[in-house]
């Protein structure tokens, strides 16, 4: 079999999770992933095994019109299928100009999507990404998603398998120094944006104060703070608003005590197998498919989203019980070996292009 996996991302999240999943399919089928130009592989963990082609398409605004407008950009696309000549397309993620060429690739060759996210962020650009999502659901043979929630969320009108999202202990074997843990730190992780709640859990940080006065937050990610810029005085409160290289990410991960989820809404998250691979706990909201992967009270508390007072309670058992903690650490670090490792998810993976193609056929 052979598969060309896509994407329209060249930095960020999306592309260390096709990192991963195009490492673990190298060496099961033959394998390209075909990426913006803009995409360094140089500063993704890519197996040398991964064989990536550059092509210019339409990832942002700019390129997507220049990329359009020079008719010829997308004829060089659909010619490098054409030579790769494979048997399916995996897209990894919804991108209106992909989308665009649908009508044309899905004559040829059976289609596949994985949704990371059902529906926009809150706050974010919805136009573009509610179009691609029609074109994909509409093209598609079939989608992947992180949870049956989001499966769910989707409906009946496509085939749908549910593939969890992989583990990010690749980030363990990053970064030169070996911070040691910090008694009552607790990490907020990732690109701070509205629907990641941080408001909420700066709201409880108070409460979580007036019982454990020592504790840390650390905050670690690039994004806007105007509607938080309010309750950030106090000096407990450490902050890094800018993008974090990989190398920098062991080092938040290792300090804290605890990773804290405050979403208020969302499909799912890379931040929860990132808090596993370095045993740590997790307190999170019961949005999407996110709780389906927390087993409560073994791996971490699920509690209301946009409540403060259930956050704090959710740290502070954490932090006042440390035996519980680092069990619960452990067992973290058991479930993301046991159901979140990249050779089992990259097997269900196949089994489902096989299933496809034989639809096709």
């Amino acid at each position: 079999m052979k598969l060309v996996l896509l994407t329209h991302n060249v930095s960020g999240g999306l592309v260390q999770y096709l990192s991963q999943l195009a490492n673990a399919l190298a060496p099961k089928l033959d394998l390209v992933v075909v990426a913006p130009e803009g995409l360094d592989p140089a500063g993704f963990p890519f197996s040398p095994g991964v064989r990536i082609r550059r092509l210019p398409v339409g990832n942002v605004v700019r390129t997507f019109m220049q990329n359009t407008l020079l008719f010829w950009r997308p004829l060089q696309f659909l010619r490098v299928l054409r030579d790769e000549n494979p048997d399916l397309l995996h897209f990894n993620g919804v991108s209106l100009w992909y989308g665009l060429l649908l009508p044309v690739l899905s004559r040829r060759y059976p289609i596949m999507v994985t949704v990371h996210d059902v529906t926009p962020h809150t706050g974010s650009r919805a136009w573009d990404q509610y179009l691609g999502r029609r074109l994909f659901l509409r093209y598609a043979d079939a989608v992947f998603v992180h949870g049956e929630w989001a499966r769910r969320q989707l409906g009946a009108g496509v085939p749908a398998y549910v593939i969890p999202h992989g583990d990010y202990s690749f980030f363990t074997e990053l970064g030169n120094e070996a911070p040691i843990e910090e008694e009552n730190t607790i990490l907020f992780f990732g690109r701070i944006e509205e629907y990641k709640g941080l408001r909420y859990l700066l709201e409880a940080m108070p409460l979580v104060w007036a019982a454990s006065p020592a504790t840390r937050l650390v905050i670690a990610g690039s994004g806007s703070l105007g509607a938080c810029s309010d309750l950030l005085g106090d000096e407990r409160i450490e902050l890094n608003n800018r993008f974090i290289e990989d190398s920098e990410v062991p080092g938040f991960f290792r300090r804290a005590r605890a990773v804290v989820l405050p979403y208020i809404e969302g499909t799912q998250t890379g931040v929860i197998p990132i808090a596993y691979a370095f045993h740590r706990p997790v307190v999170v909201t019961d949005v999407g498919s996110i709780p389906e992967v927390v087993e409560e009270g073994r791996t971490g508390y699920i509690v209301p989203s946009r409540d403060p007072k259930a956050l704090a309670y959710g740290i502070l058992k954490l932090l006042q019980n440390e035996p519980l903690r680092t069990t619960m650490g452990t067992a973290a670090h058991e479930k993301m070996t046991r159901e979140l490792s990249w050779g089992p998810i990259s097997d269900r993976t196949i089994a489902a292009y096989r299933e496809v193609l034989e639809r096709a056929r």
